[in-house]
């Protein structure tokens, strides 16, 4: 138990946007005075895309608890602020000062008065380039679409989803709807019926089709693939091999398997054992040699690298202990469970 528990601490990232300990008038407090440090959890400023360009967020840890966070969108009314934050990266730490935004949003936004680095971040990503296939703008065309669950808090009333390989907020305003995304784990494949909202115009914000305005017996949310379904279970899957570099979250370079689903999201399974520390050393090992013997066919795949020429087959055991676990696993029970097979 207690290796299980070192592990996702140490390589799981946690996105929940509930808190437990948090106190929000403290941290309005410190925004306005000497500042909010934190973490840099995403920014699209990379994309070139106007309306997607405005997405940041910002993470908040309790010093006492590493797994009670908050995430805080980011914006500011001053364009030379708007400016620094499309340059913001993962990881980074930031010094931010502010206040929160008064809206409708069932999420604190701060708008951000003044923004200086405290820790800077670089990775293997920085080296390679990576183009957004995605565009939220598409949606404005649909009534709804299939992709993975990012996010969810709030007992269900906000969720984020991903379209493609794209971040997209979603408001859930009805008590039906809300109780099924409280259910949810990160990862889990969903279809959903959609509205666009008009506020906030940029960037674009979804909302749940309301049950009254579909046809009878139509849900706007369905499960499609539910991954602590299968936990405990013997599981054998077949991915490209990928690399999350070392992090201030995890102090090694895990790899994984990655399945691409038909509608453009994907989903990654870690590769691991947490009943031999031997054994998961030699899988970390069998991958890594891999995948330094094959450098040249690497790209970078938003938030982690990828080899598509490296077809990983692994068979072990499913493991999702936590809705907001960063990813599924696979325990692997001997190093003849995982084959890689280099493609021409």
């Amino acid at each position: 138990m207690k290796m299980m528990s070192l592990f996702l601490l140490l390589n799981s990232i946690f996105f929940s946007l509930a808190h437990a300990e948090i106190d929000l008038d403290q941290l309005q407090a410190k925004l306005k005075s000497t500042g909010l440090i934190g973490e840099i959890h995403g920014s699209t400023g990379e994309s070139g895309t106007p309306e997607n360009s405005q997405i940041f967020v910002f993470t908040y840890r309790n010093p006492n608890d590493f797994f009670d966070n908050i995430q805080l969108p980011l914006t500011s009314e001053d364009s030379a602020i708007l400016a620094q934050l499309k340059t913001l990266k993962r990881h980074q730490f930031y010094n931010v000062k502010g206040d929160f935004i008064t809206n409708k949003a069932p999420i604190k936004h701060i708008n951000v008065s003044s923004l200086d680095l405290v820790k800077d971040y670089t990775s293997e990503l920085d080296l390679l380039p990576y183009k957004y296939k995605g565009d939220v703008n598409d949606l404005k065309l649909k009534s709804e679409f299939v992709g993975r669950v990012h996010a969810k808090g709030l007992e269900g009333k906000m969720m984020v989803i991903e379209y493609k390989d794209r971040i997209v907020p979603v408001f859930v305003t009805e008590p039906t709807s809300q109780a099924i995304v409280n259910t949810l784990y990160r990862g889990d494949l969903v279809r959903v019926k959609i509205r666009v909202r008009s506020d906030p115009q940029a960037p674009t914000h979804i909302s749940l089709a309301s049950a009254q305005s579909l046809p009878a017996g139509t849900l706007p949310i369905v499960l499609l693939e539910s991954l602590v379904k299968t936990h405990g279970s013997p599981i054998s899957k077949t991915g490209y091999l990928i690399k999350f570099p070392k992090s201030p979250q995890i102090n090694t370079n895990i790899y994984a398997l990655l399945v691409e689903d038909p509608e453009g999201t994907t989903i990654q399974y870690t590769l691991t054992n947490f009943d031999s520390p031997d054994l998961f050393k030699k899988v970390r090992e069998k991958l890594e040699k891999v995948w330094d013997e094959n450098l040249s066919t690497i790209e970078n795949d938003r938030n982690k690298l990828v080899n598509r020429k490296l077809l990983v087959h692994a068979t072990g055991i499913s493991n999702m202990v936590d809705a907001g676990q960063a990813n599924p696993q696979i325990l692997v029970n001997s190093l003849d469970e995982l084959t890689i097979d280099v493609q021409k």
